[in-house]
């Protein structure tokens, strides 16, 4: 199925959402957003959406609600929550179960595709990761920020037509498509990095180009990666970390000495530096700064529970999952998400 004749819904439509619905949108795709009510009734007043980034400013048109009963069935569903909000995202969307035919998540982690397996039947489900930035500049204005690539891939490996169609469909709305027979491997080279990105930018709060400079934090990002990858490799499936474009060469810091990978470290960070790279802000910095719930779970929460599973010891992952638990419970509005 090509970009034109699709329906799409995109479940979690904040900025990087937003993005990727509007990408299908141009790229002939039927496609309509559950958002927030905010950004929801902007979209609905403007018929559609604008986006602001690399290829200039431009209007998608595309329907968005917030709220779940009014979205309509479609045959493709994205899924771009905060990772502890999916599953009861999904729960509140069961008029959708009769006409998907490809689900997708590009949200961090690897439990993502088990939630939708478990939502709308394993064999809907494709894998996916994103290396796409976006900033929701106001309602109904989206900046995209980052143009990486979208990953996308059967599970666990292989490749099909579906995949082709979805790569085809994102690559027509102008957004980068690579279909891979190794999207497991992927979402795990991503995993096994975000977990330290995260880290190291959040309990300090620093822009990532200084966090990646400092000599400790640098020594932490490799004791963190090499934990997961451990825990990665005590599974059942198998895992081949890569060197990705647009990305950390996480293969390359696992094959170096943890002194080696700890000045690549150093030294990535200095050419961020010196490309003028000054303003990333991993999202876990960026929900500490806007005082939104911290995506744990996902990431640094999964990795201490596989390696508890699986018998691997992760104690810097448990001490950095404890710091930013604390930071997380001490955020203004915290109180007020619980239970």
């Amino acid at each position: 199925m090509s970009a034109r004749g699709r329906r799409v819904v995109v479940v979690g439509a904040g900025a990087l959402g937003t993005v990727y619905g509007a990408g299908l949108a141009r790229g002939g795709a039927t496609v309509q957003l559950l958002a927030r009510r905010p950004h929801a009734e902007a979209i609905q007043a403007a018929g559609g959406v604008e986006i602001r980034g690399v290829d200039g400013r431009w209007h998608a048109e595309l329907t968005a609600d917030w709220r779940p009963e009014r979205i309509e069935p479609a045959d493709t569903v994205i899924v771009m929550t905060k990772s502890h909000d999916t599953a009861r995202a999904l729960a509140e969307l069961p008029q959708l179960l009769g006409g998907i035919k490809v689900a997708a998540s590009f949200q961090n982690g690897i439990e993502k595709d088990r939630l939708l397996a478990e939502w709308c039947g394993k064999d809907r489900v494709v894998g996916g990761m994103s290396m796409v930035g976006a900033t929701l500049e106001r309602p109904g204005v989206v900046s995209h920020t980052l143009p990486g690539a979208t990953y996308t891939g059967e599970l666990p490996e292989g490749d099909s037509p579906r995949v082709q169609a979805l790569g085809a469909a994102l690559q027509a709305g102008g957004l980068r498509a690579v279909v891979t027979p190794q999207i497991l491997s992927v979402e795990w080279s991503k995993l096994v990095h975000a977990g330290p990105s995260m880290t190291m930018t959040a309990v300090p709060r620093l822009p990532f180009h200084r966090a990646l400079q400092d000599a400790g934090l640098a020594d932490l990002y490799v004791h963190l990666l090499r934990e997961g990858a451990a825990v990665a490799a005590a599974g059942a499936d198998h895992v081949e970390f890569l060197d990705l474009p647009g990305m950390f060469p996480v293969r390359s810091y696992l094959a170096a000495s943890h002194a080696e990978a700890a000045t690549m470290v150093r030294e990535r960070g200095l050419q961020m530096e010196q490309a003028g790279s000054t303003n990333v802000i991993t999202s876990m910095l960026r929900d500490l700064q806007t005082g939104r719930p911290l995506e744990l779970d996902a990431v640094h929460g999964f990795l201490v529970a596989e390696g508890d599973r699986l018998g691997v010891p992760v104690p810097y992952n448990r001490t950095c999952l404890e710091l930013l638990l604390a930071l997380d419970s001490s955020r203004p509005g915290a109180l007020a998400d619980g239970p």
